[in-house]
């Protein structure tokens, strides 16, 4: 079908702005005029579009279907497909399709009754054969059209990353408030243990690590109360003495966390000789502070995989244990307590069978001993 729109059409159009009237003439042979009415498809993805197509009259929107709502219709239609930019007079698309084979990504739709005129791949090549300037002027257009179209897709990457960034930290917003109301919800089981098993494996998930533990500061020592990963039943219940030498103690001692990346590099830290307390050399303790400013324990967490943490790692787990700390002070404060009242209600008894034992003891002397007492006693008045 013959191309009926004039020179003057055609200088309307975006992609051939720069052309002559004569170089417009010569065009005129090779565009084919396409009619779409609203709603048809223009370019279906997957399908090669092998055409440059120019935006005579109406309107045509590139999308995207995500899925198919079985009777879906209206608003809750649109809400399965993702909507891009929309194309209007004197704009192009499908400019790619001119010098590369490749399948469509997205549609393309009328969105009204829309007059396009289309140029293909092999008449472009043709008008390249057989007039060196305007072949040289529709090179320069398909040029600069990429170019701008590889800068508006840079900009949509760039968004695009800016946006994955933003939901990325979203999601770690979102464990970190899901684990802070767990270990706020804590001190509601029934025993200090489970408390602190529950604030370890909250700040362990929230991190997405296999291997962590708790300890608490009682009479000089740090004991191990609670722990999770491959070694939890070896190191449950150990006891460290406090000094500046391993990694918990420092963190205890100074109230401040310890970040390491790479522990074998960090000087004036002793390693366990144990090759198994450590599966990755990275680690993070950090100090548990009651509201009055005493040091109550530390929480401790290490890479199963060689993966290391990051300080955004840290941040996250230092809000983590100051509502921990919140939670455990009271706790630990009373169970420190109770287990002094155990301690002194044990020695006590002690000293009671100690005493009891004590007394039974004197019984039997004076028992043994009375007897032979009074005998010797009459024989002297005699």
């Amino acid at each position: 079908m013959p191309c009926s729109y004039s020179c003057h059409e055609l200088h309307e159009l975006q992609f051939f702005s720069e052309l002559t009237d004569e170089e417009c003439g010569q065009l005129l042979l090779y565009l084919q005029p396409e009619i779409f009415q609203q709603g048809e498809l223009v370019v279906q993805e997957g399908a090669l579009p092998d055409r440059l197509l120019l935006v005579v009259k109406g309107k045509v929107r590139k999308e995207k279907v995500l899925g198919i709502t079985v009777g879906a219709s209206g608003l809750e239609a649109w809400q399965e497909k993702e909507l891009f930019e929309v194309k209007g007079p004197g704009q192009h698309f499908c400019e790619d399709a001119l010098i590369a084979e490749d399948p469509a990504n997205v549609d393309w739709v009328a969105m009204e009754k829309s007059e396009l005129l289309s140029l293909s791949a092999g008449d472009f090549r043709q008008i390249q054969r057989q007039s060196e300037q305007t072949g040289r002027k529709l090179l320069q257009a398909l040029s600069r059209s990429l170019y701008r179209s590889f800068r508006k897709h840079e900009g949509q990457f760039a968004a695009e990353v800016e946006n994955k960034k933003l939901l990325s930290q979203m999601r770690v917003e979102r464990k970190k408030i899901k684990a802070m109301h767990r270990i706020a919800r804590s001190t509601s089981v029934s025993s200090v243990n489970q408390t602190l098993d529950t604030i370890l494996e909250a700040c362990m998930d929230c991190l997405d690590v296999q291997k962590g533990s708790i300890m608490i500061f009682n009479r000089g020592v740090l004991r191990v109360e609670a722990a999770f990963g491959r070694n939890k039943d070896k190191i449950l219940g150990q006891m460290q003495v406090i000094n500046e030498t391993s990694v918990s103690g420092r963190c205890f001692i100074s109230k401040k966390p310890i970040f390491i990346q790479n522990i074998e590099q960090e000087q004036g830290i002793q390693r366990s000789p144990d090759p198994s307390q450590y599966s990755n050399n990275s680690l993070i303790s950090m100090p548990l502070i009651s509201p009055a400013g005493e040091s109550i324990g530390v929480l401790n967490v290490s890479k199963t995989s060689q993966a290391i943490f990051t300080e955004n790692d840290m941040k996250i787990l230092e809000d983590l244990t100051l509502e921990a700390s919140a939670a455990l002070a009271h706790e630990i404060c009373l169970a420190r307590l109770y287990r002094n009242f155990q301690e002194t209600l044990l020695e006590v008894k002690q000293a009671q069978r100690q005493l009891m034992q004590a007394e039974e003891k004197i019984l039997r002397i004076i028992q043994t001993s009375w007897p032979s007492m009074e005998a010797q006693g009459a024989a002297g008045n005699d």
